[in-house]
């Protein structure tokens, strides 16, 4: 029986590998198209378009690199640079154009100057860059590979924030050769979204403007206690989070931890990239209180508030009497219903965002305790198999490999240091003195530390999106066998 599970896991990864494989060299094919523009390079393989409203133009921030670029992308077999100007132009900023002159070949792309087909939809708000946000959560590419889109001056982009430095100093001339597009200013695009959103719009602003009434001692206190409950879904406290759970539980502690943030960022990640449904903050730029870039529904912070919050509860449960543990359950909720109230407040998320948030997050907490108490192949039993990982591998890996999400890709990446790693765990159980849990975090601590530095530091030497994903998916392997392998063999150490 288990020879024949392996095989077939193994025939599974095969046809994972397959999967992956076949997206990406889609992506990488070129087509030759001399005969279009005649004195064409042979070695040209993209098309870039520059749109410009008077002295500025539009500009996007990127996924996977976290720069700034013009829109374009590589000229797909049977396509023109022409035509892949304009598709790369409205599959990332939502922008219909007509490509006009040919204004040069820059490294391996062909430069054109476009003017839209229609006014630009431009906010009158500006987020924290500083720069006007153009709409665009309806583009192809938003989330997927486009953080947001902006028209910009050019000569106000720190030179380190442009994904392709030696190209910079050209973007004003590119600018001055290109037909002026018209803008049309908006603050409200209440009118592009269903009747529901339009009422969850006016309770937005209205939860805004009466906290806005406050006195300001009010509002500081406010501000405080909604910062407070709104950290169970940042990136730095959950990076915390998994060093204080090594040091107090140890590797087997952090991977059943790793399966509770696991399914809420990879559930929350699928299903808004499904849905594509936009946030307040698109529709109504002025609600946004921080910045948050992606899709809306559901929320994520909400849902790994619900299942952080949950889980502790059940924790909580399983070491105190039935009279504190029902007492305790509305603080936890208090917590849970907190994170919600943040997400509208901060303009980010509509009302029925955080409710199905919650829904969802209790139906996984429910079936995270029936797994937990199972008599056979429980959750402490699965974190330990490697078949278990590695058949979540390929559920992602296919996911991965379909949505082109560089979430899911890092996600994948952390599954297979997992996997690689988790043979490694300890056989007896985690006990170490006080000073040693505090010198295993330590170390784990610095350990991320070096990995993250060392690989943004190679991520930036790169302007290649998927060279750049290749890098960081390898910190993310490279970061799951430190703290999975890593921390085990140091608790065999310190002891």
């Amino acid at each position: 029986m288990f020879a024949l599970l392996r095989i077939v896991n193994r025939l599974c990864f095969g046809l994972f590998l397959v999967c992956v494989a076949l997206p990406t060299a889609a992506t990488a094919s070129i087509a030759n198209e001399s005969d279009v523009l005649g004195a064409m390079p042979a070695d040209i393989v993209g098309a870039v378009c520059v749109i410009r409203h008077d002295n500025k133009m539009v500009m996007l921030t990127e996924v996977i690199t976290k720069k700034m670029s013009l829109p374009g992308g590589y000229i797909d077999k049977g396509d023109t640079p022409r035509q892949a100007a304009a598709r790369e132009a409205l599959e990332e900023t939502g922008i219909r154009v007509k490509v006009g002159d040919l204004l040069e070949y820059r490294r391996r792309a062909a430069i054109f100057g476009c003017v839209a087909e229609s006014p630009i939809l431009v906010s009158s708000f500006q987020d924290n860059t500083g720069y006007s946000m153009v709409a665009s959560w309806f583009a192809n590419h938003y989330a997927t590979e486009v953080k947001r889109v902006y028209l910009v001056d050019p000569y106000l982009v720190e030179p380190e924030k442009h994904r392709f430095k030696i190209s910079a100093s050209l973007l004003t001339e590119w600018m001055e050769k290109t037909p002026p597009s018209e803008i049309e200013m908006y603050s409200d695009l209440s009118r592009k979204v269903n009747s529901l959103h339009r009422i969850e719009l006016d309770w937005v602003e209205q939860l805004q403007q009466w906290v806005k009434s406050w006195p300001d001692a009010g509002q500081r206190v406010f501000s405080h206690i909604i910062a407070v409950v709104n950290l169970p879904g940042e990136p730095w406290f959950l990076a915390l989070l998994v060093i204080a759970t090594i040091g107090f539980y140890g590797p087997t502690g952090l991977l059943q931890l790793a399966v509770v943030l696991l399914l809420a960022i990879f559930t929350s990640g699928a299903i808004k990239l499904g849905l594509a449904s936009p946030r307040p903050s698109d529709i109504m730029p002025e609600l946004q209180q921080i910045n948050a870039y992606g899709f809306g529904f559901p929320s994520g912070h909400t849902l790994m508030a619900t299942l952080l919050w949950g889980m502790c509860w059940y924790a909580l449960s399983k070491r105190v009497g039935t009279v504190v543990k029902w007492l305790s359950l509305p603080f936890f909720l208090i917590l849970i219903v907190g994170q919600a109230v943040a997400r509208v407040w901060y303009g980010v998320h509509f009302v029925s965002d955080t409710l199905a948030s919650i829904l969802l997050g209790v139906i996984f907490v429910s079936a995270l305790i029936v797994w937990h108490s199972a008599s056979s192949y429980s959750l402490q039993q699965a974190i330990v198999n490697r078949w278990f990982w590695l058949s979540m591998s390929f559920v992602v890996g296919i996911v991965a490999g379909l949505s082109l999400a560089p979430l899911h890709t890092y996600i994948f990446a952390l599954l297979l240091g997992i996997v690689l790693s988790v043979e490694a765990l300890p056989d007896k159980p985690f006990s170490l003195s006080l000073p040693g849990r505090f010198l295993l975090m330590a170390i784990m601590f610095a350990g991320v530390g070096v990995i993250g530095g060392g690989i943004e530091f190679l991520a930036s030497l790169s302007s290649v999106s998927l060279i750049v994903l290749a890098i960081r998916g390898a910190g993310w392997t490279l970061a799951a066998i430190w703290l999975i392998a890593g921390s085990s063999a140091l608790v065999k150490r310190l002891k």
